[in-house]
């Protein structure tokens, strides 16, 4: 079987989220082309020198590489059936930077400058619920729940299912952007309709690649010494719920995490001041 045919095959009963899929279909054909040599007979030496010339004569940053690591880690172990040894072609290692987190403010200014009052829902939806932008694209009717405060995520990035918290003022919002939509279009919401439902694409409803667009436009008009992505507002959230004074492991559970590790970066970002926490020479010392 034809190398690529039978990754698509493999990538499809993978388990992985589209967007890795389609990241790893793009890292690996850009490898094959690079590497102009027949598949079966690529070598680990191949894939460290790829790998060096991406980091060095491309100056690719430490991540980026470390992606197309991932993604033809995948294709010699699993397409070609080969052995790959780490140590052979290791993770490039170096600063890890910490996510950029707005103020509670902050947030409210920046979701207020999208350009249209759904994506303004669909922001606040993300900040308050501490979601993914896959996850709340595809969040239904019946997937608020407003007895218990909860939203469902049905598939999370790991593939698992949990509850993530349910705003009051969120639901007020996705409230009255079911009104106005049937009141724009004459649609009456089913619990298995999608509350961000679109006619433009197979889906059925609004895509993350319309959302990151929409976000990157506004960071570039207006606030272009800013480092925002639709994932800051899961940041934020996570950074805010703690200085409130939400136990890391509570928070990890709403994020849907499966390591402490993720959620303990957060520690690091939050004010000492909000979580009133002091120095000690700020205490009671004796003279």
């Amino acid at each position: 079987m034809e190398p690529l045919i039978k990754l698509q095959k493999c990538l499809e009963m993978s388990g992985l989220k589209d967007e890795t899929c389609e990241g790893y279909t793009y890292k690996i054909k850009s490898f094959l082309n690079i590497i102009d040599k027949e598949a079966n007979k690529i070598t680990l030496d191949d894939v460290l020198e790829f790998l060096r010339e991406l980091r060095y004569k491309k100056e690719y940053c430490i991540g980026t590489v470390n992606g197309y690591r991932n993604a033809i880690k995948y294709f010699y172990e699993v397409v070609l059936e080969k052995r790959w040894i780490n140590k052979k072609v290791p993770r490039l290692k170096g600063y890890n930077p910490l996510p950029s987190v707005l103020s509670k403010d902050e947030v409210i200014e920046f979701i207020e400058l999208m350009p249209k009052e759904v994506y303004k829902v669909i922001l606040y939806t993300m900040y308050s619920s501490g979601l993914r932008v896959g996850e709340v694209v595809e969040l239904k009717v019946k997937d608020i729940d407003s007895k218990r405060m909860q939203v469902y995520i049905a598939k999370s990035k790991n593939g698992s299912a949990r509850y993530a918290i349910l705003s009051q003022r969120c639901l007020k919002m996705l409230r009255y952007h079911v009104l106005q939509y049937r009141k724009r279009y004459g649609y009456t919401f089913l619990p298995d309709d999608y509350l961000f439902p679109s006619n433009r694409n197979n889906s059925g409803h609004i895509t993350k690649k319309t959302i990151k667009n929409n976000i990157t436009k506004v960071v570039d008009k207006y606030l272009s010494k800013t480092r925002i992505t639709s994932h800051t507002l899961r940041h934020s959230f996570a950074t805010h719920m703690l200085e409130a004074g939400a136990d890391i492991f509570q928070i990890k559970e709403l994020l849907g995490h499966k390591s402490i590790q993720s959620t303990n970066v957060y520690l690091h970002i939050a004010s000492p001041a909000l979580m009133n926490i002091k120095s000690p020479f700020d205490g009671d010392m004796k003279s």
